[in-house]
């Protein structure tokens, strides 16, 4: 079997095994789950037309993430949609809105919350909680030190724990 093969059967079924936390972490990056199947099979074409620097990849799962993270930036880059939200708008929110009832709702929620935070924490959150990735690989994926992105992780969550308590004290 030549290299190349070799290398897009590897591609292929790593993508199959993490398609659930890869389209997960898309759909909650990017707000549309169809927009998600459309950026997955796009960045599996473009990496299998690449599959000769595949050879070059250290972690192919971390790749992955951090070539998914990208192509998702470039779309949100281009939609230009990333509404940006004051803290005052969040104290406004009635409960309700913290019960999502679909997708779409719950995507506003959490965009919303993560929007009141560092991009560098929201992203560490994503990367977690969205895309199942451990610290150690999202301190591959963003070449970031392991205590770094543990720590905007914690003060991540403790804003936006912060924020939820605050709304429902008032």
């Amino acid at each position: 079997m030549n290299k190349k093969r070799k290398y897009m059967e590897q591609l292929a079924c790593l993508m199959e095994e993490e398609k659930h936390h890869l389209h997960r972490y898309a759909c909650y990056k990017i707000g549309d789950a169809d927009e998600a199947d459309d950026i997955l099979q796009e960045m599996f074409l473009r990496l299998c037309s690449k599959s000769h620097l595949l050879a070059q990849v250290d972690n192919m799962r971390n790749y992955l993430y951090r070539t998914l993270a990208n192509q998702c930036g470039m779309l949100l880059r281009e939609r230009q949609k990333r509404p940006e939200v004051s803290v005052e708008n969040l104290e406004l929110l009635q409960l309700e809105e913290f019960i999502p009832e679909s997708f779409e709702q719950e995507f506003r929620l959490i965009n919303r919350l993560l929007s009141e935070i560092p991009a560098e924490q929201s992203e560490v959150i994503r990367l977690h909680i969205h895309g199942g990735r451990t610290f150690a690989d999202i301190a591959a994926i963003l070449d970031a030190p392991l205590p770094t992105v543990k720590a905007r992780y914690r003060y991540g969550i403790d804003k936006l724990r912060d924020g939820l308590h605050k709304h429902h004290l008032d």
